[in-house]
């Protein structure tokens, strides 16, 4: 073989293998949709996140006075502008029904997020007594970053909680089950979200709401997101989902894997060291891209 067959060759060889490096790049890139899709789910997830987090709230803090929130509880999320009562006016005794009113106006939480509307919490028990339910539904409610930039949850929407006591490790632990239909503001289009999970608190006290508490989330959830794609969701082995009450973000560690229909997983972090951030990052094959919670 001759030195320019040999060239040639070399040649034709690289051009294949930078076509192959350049077409493995591109499938690895996330799409505009593939983004808002896991935007739209972690999304979901905060929401989540905070209806469980009013309803503890409201229920340890909200027997105060005439069941208008503290505002000197520096854990409490709820503001004065928010009112707590039990449907029989009985001083939440069990099983009941508590109400959480945000009024028929936004009005801005200690977590700096608008709310309006109702969430109705049916209990059998405290939010920490082993064995206890915890049902919300909701009423007209709605939560966003601005008075104008409200999600609105349909009323056909449910966030059911289990108190499982202490597990094997002697740690409380709980079973949410949650269904919601998040309808954006501006025509943005709807969400659905579906998650079973497992929530374990890993510090702090085990009696009370305390902004020393962290849990642990693990498990599944899947839903469509405002541009009509479908999603799935499982929290990674061996790196939950971490929640610490001292900060108003959503999680401060931990790695949700997010797929698409239709496409790849990608692996959404929310970093390694607890920074208290607004920030996640979607990564696919090497590829990451920045992602800014609501």
């Amino acid at each position: 073989m001759t030195s320019k067959r040999i060239l040639t060759m070399l040649c034709m060889i690289a051009v294949i293998t930078v076509s192959l490096i350049s077409v493995a790049c591109k499938k690895s890139q996330l799409t505009d949709a593939e983004t808002q899709t896991v935007t739209d789910n972690i999304n979901a997830e905060g929401i989540s996140q905070e209806i469980q987090n009013l309803a503890e709230d409201a229920h340890s803090l909200g027997k105060a006075g005439n069941f208008g929130m503290r505002i000197s509880n520096a854990t409490s999320i709820l503001s004065t502008c928010a009112t707590v009562r039990d449907d029989s006016l009985n001083n939440f005794t069990i099983p009941d029904t508590m109400i959480i009113n945000f009024g028929t106006t936004p009005c801005v939480c200690h977590d700096g997020r608008y709310r309006q509307g109702k969430i109705v919490v049916y209990y059998t028990g405290k939010y920490r007594n082993g064995g206890a339910a915890i049902n919300s539904y909701f009423n007209n409610y709605a939560v966003g970053p601005t008075a104008s930039d409200l999600y609105q949850i349909d009323n056909s929407s449910t966030k059911n909680i289990t108190n499982n006591g202490i597990n094997s490790n002697g740690l409380m632990n709980w079973t949410i089950n949650t269904s919601l239909k998040i309808v954006k503001p501006n025509g943005g289009g709807t969400i659905t979200f579906t998650e079973n999970k497992t929530r374990v608190q890993t510090a702090g006290n085990p009696d009370v709401m305390t902004s020393a508490n962290k849990y642990d989330i693990a498990g599944s959830s899947s839903g469509t997101a405002s541009n009509g794609s479908g999603f799935s969701a499982q929290t990674a082995s061996s790196n939950d989902l971490i929640k610490d009450m001292s900060c108003n973000k959503l999680f401060v560690q931990g790695e949700l894997d997010v797929t698409p229909t239709g496409s790849s997983m990608i692996a959404v972090t929310f970093g390694t060291d607890g920074t208290c951030d607004n920030t996640a990052t979607a990564t696919r094959g090497g590829h990451s891209t920045s992602i800014t919670l609501r």
